[in-house]
């Protein structure tokens, strides 16, 4: 299944309490302690930009080891969970100017919350297991928790949140790149790459772009092989590199298999009726309408409906409903001014433990901590 979204960020500063509360700390500010944020809070401060943190793994404290390669322009470092967080560490490598690599092979013991500012990169992440969240939007938080490959893209001067869930173990590949190094190392100009990615290199101001892809088999080894990468030194650094550019093919190879956004074998009429379809699941939360009120409110049969949603939006009715009645809970759960029991009721629950137990499926944690990370 793949998702192709570009979202307008105006009012993602009300997302979340940090994006609106917490600004990038000075440089004279105390550092916070290890207990909180990911690893560019541990490095360089809440609110810190990727490229930050990296200037600052030769100073940090936090660093367990510093590796360079002088002559292909390397730098590569790792962050060890204190073990009151949990178990596991960040391996953090540089190669040359914005193009970032972090291997994450952690568990936190609690969840953790940091900012991530918009830098203008493009970020490559494959994903071989763990649960993460990224708030693409207010209605549409993003959870990353199955293989897959993530590509975002975010301006520079939008930021947004991310959170671990807890007891997860994260193990993912993130590479960030400039828009300009795809273009000069990939392809003769933007106009040979695949059109879906195109997108992401000519991302205008003010936008979240994200598309999400399966995992293949040839990503899902190279990225295991450099997770649990056993050289040391510079041929550490070297291996990294030469698997993070492997990965970065696989990558854009697997845009060129998307197909196509429209369905050539849906008529204009069908694709009406599906986003009729799709509008009515948006706005009636609760009850949540049958397949066969919702094929009867549109007038299609529902086998058409079900196999037209499906091959049209990437997803399955149910999977859709079930991620609008999620995001809306959580958006008033954040808002703090409905109590569990009414947002249960609000989005189609009718028994409050039954709306807990598939919120918890869905992002990791229970509704009433969304509420103490709200108050806190």
């Amino acid at each position: 299944m793949s998702v192709d979204e570009a979202v307008p960020t105006d009012g993602l500063d009300q997302l979340l309490p940090s994006c609106s509360d917490n600004q990038p700390a000075s440089p004279t500010a105390e550092r916070p302690s290890r207990t909180e944020g990911l690893w560019r809070t541990v490095l360089a401060g809440p609110g810190r930009t990727l490229k930050e943190a990296f200037a600052n793994l030769e100073q940090s404290s936090e660093v367990e080891r510093l590796v360079r390669h002088a002559q292909r322009d390397l730098l590569g470092a790792r962050v060890t969970l204190a073990p009151e967080e949990g178990e596991g560490y960040w391996e953090l490598t540089r190669i040359r100017d914005d193009f970032y690599v972090i291997i994450m092979n952690f568990l936190y013991k609690k969840q953790r919350f940091e900012l991530v500012p918009g830098d203008g990169l493009i970020q490559f992440n494959f994903k071989v297991s763990g649960d993460m969240t990224l708030a693409a939007s207010r209605s549409e938080p993003l959870r990353f928790n199955r293989p897959s490959l993530l590509v975002w893209a975010q301006s520079t001067g939008v930021n947004i949140d991310e959170w671990t869930a807890p007891r997860a173990h994260e193990r993912m590949i993130a590479i960030s790149v400039r828009p300009e190094f795809l273009v000069e190392q990939f392809m003769t100009s933007i106009v040979d790459m695949p059109p879906q990615i195109q997108a992401f290199i000519s991302n205008p101001g003010k936008q979240v772009h994200y598309c999400q892809l399966p995992l293949t088999a040839e990503m899902f080894t190279a990225a295991s092989n450099l997770i649990h990468n056993r050289l040391d030194g510079k041929l550490s650094l070297l291996y990294t590199e030469a698997v993070t550019l492997e990965l970065l093919c696989a990558a854009v190879k697997s845009f060129n298999s998307l197909p196509t956004p429209a369905n050539p074998e849906c008529t204009a009429r069908a694709l009406r009726c599906l986003q009729a379809a799709r509008s009515l699941l948006m706005r009636q939360l609760a009850p949540v309408p049958t397949i066969r009120q919702l094929a009867r409110s549109v007038g299609m049969a529902e086998t058409a409906l079900t196999k037209g949603f499906k091959s049209v939006y990437g997803e399955t009715i149910f999977e859709f409903s079930l991620r609008c009645r999620m995001q809306h809970a959580l958006m008033l759960l954040r808002d703090q001014q409905c109590s569990v029991d009414k947002v249960s009721e609000t989005v189609g629950y009718s028994h409050p433990t039954s709306f807990a137990t598939a919120f918890r499926r869905y992002f990791g944690m229970r509704p009433i901590q969304v509420r103490h990370i709200r108050s806190g």
